[in-house]
């Protein structure tokens, strides 16, 4: 388990946390959901210690982190990387030898993790000659070639279609049934509601609400109407 107590981020000039706690526990993806400049990358970045904190821990197993111990975390930030020129195979094995795999491991995670996202056909293919989407599927399978102790994707809505999402969260919530920590943010309401088991509402830096997509719809409103109402439309005055 993950588990986030009290995070507060501040920078000269605005609070980008404000006192946030929530724990990603095993066996299910935990969704953070909120407008643009809600505090999900700052969010993402304490995570992993990109940024520091004013107060609050990081915990993992009820261990608190410090920068090694996040050595084998698999984060994918919303600014996408990758090598353009680089086959996609050479490139996801590249990212699971830079944690310490062995090639022979990474050559199977990969082709396992390709095959998944159904780019078996795609492998030795240079990345900059993918679609948009094939792309984005590349970006989490490189992610997680080196077999992440914890997972954290920024924008995980970046350059996915609907059936894309759905190999992808498929995938991710094998990761989560095995144990690690799964932490997914976006700006897109109806995927968060679709695909995680917990979601954690930010607003402004702060909790707004946390809890399934049905104790959220229960608890914060009442609606008459055949379908009950989206998060976007329960959370569009408080975010």
């Amino acid at each position: 388990m993950l588990e986030l107590s009290s995070i507060t981020v501040k920078s000269q000039r605005r609070l980008w946390l404000d006192d946030v706690s929530v724990k990603a526990v095993p066996g299910r993806i935990l969704g953070v959901v909120g407008p643009k400049g809600a505090g999900k990358t700052e969010f993402a970045r304490a995570i992993m210690g990109v940024i520091e904190p004013e107060s609050g821990t990081v915990k993992l197993e009820d261990n608190e982190l410090v920068g090694g111990d996040r050595q084998n975390f698999g984060y994918l930030p919303a600014e996408r990387g990758g090598f353009p020129s680089m086959k996609v195979m050479e490139q996801i094995v590249y990212m699971a030898r830079l944690h310490g795999m062995t090639l022979g491991a990474a050559e199977r995670n990969a082709v396992t993790l390709l095959a998944r996202l159904e780019l078996s056909d795609r492998a030795y293919v240079p990345l900059s000659q993918l679609s948009g989407t094939e792309q984005a599927r590349v970006h989490i399978a490189a992610m997680l070639a080196a077999d992440p102790d914890v997972v954290v994707i920024d924008e995980i809505g970046e350059g996915l279609d609907m059936a894309s999402a759905k190999l992808v969260f498929g995938l991710l919530s094998d990761h989560a049934d095995a144990g690690v920590p799964i932490i997914v943010t976006s700006e897109d309401w109806d995927l968060i509601e679709q695909y995680a088991d917990d979601i954690l509402v930010l607003g402004h830096g702060s909790v707004i609400a946390h809890g399934t997509a049905e104790q959220l719809r229960k608890g914060r409103a009442a609606t008459t109407a055949a379908q009950p109402a989206s998060l976007r439309e329960i959370f569009k005055e408080d975010v």
